[in-house]
């Protein structure tokens, strides 16, 4: 008589189990990536705001927002610049970049669609145009 069961019991058991654990270990990663890039973007358009306001040029904060998202998987977000209120020292520089997340199964971005995310920040322009 065997201990446990029968024998096989246990390879079984754990063919029924392993897809389930997948599915959870692959949604944990997923998770972290997405508040990963969450962060990254929220970086990024603060880092564009920031030359922006140094240096009142649209292509300057254009090119530090790029420079900051650079680690993001997928392609590349987009960068918009705006002076909302014209280009004069004080006057907000307006930076937002909004980025789509691409999803670890393909498959899955069908049923629930790509997650994207947007990050908007304004600071006050150092220098006259």
């Amino acid at each position: 008589m065997t201990r446990g069961g029968s024998p096989g019991q246990a390879t079984v058991e754990f063919a029924l189990v392993l897809p389930t654990l997948l599915i959870v270990v692959v949604a944990v990663c997923q998770v972290a990536i997405a508040l990963n890039c969450y962060l990254v973007v929220t970086s990024s358009s603060r880092e564009g705001a920031r030359r922006g306001a140094e240096t009142n040029d649209v292509e300057e904060a254009r090119g530090a927002a790029l420079d900051a998202s650079a680690g993001l998987p997928g392609d590349p977000p987009g960068v918009d610049v705006g002076f909302p209120e014209g280009r004069s020292k004080g006057s907000p520089v307006k930076v937002t970049v909004t980025y789509r997340m691409p999803l670890l199964l393909p498959g899955i971005s069908h049923l629930i669609g790509e997650p994207s995310f947007s990050g908007s920040t304004s600071m006050a322009l150092e220098r006259d145009d």
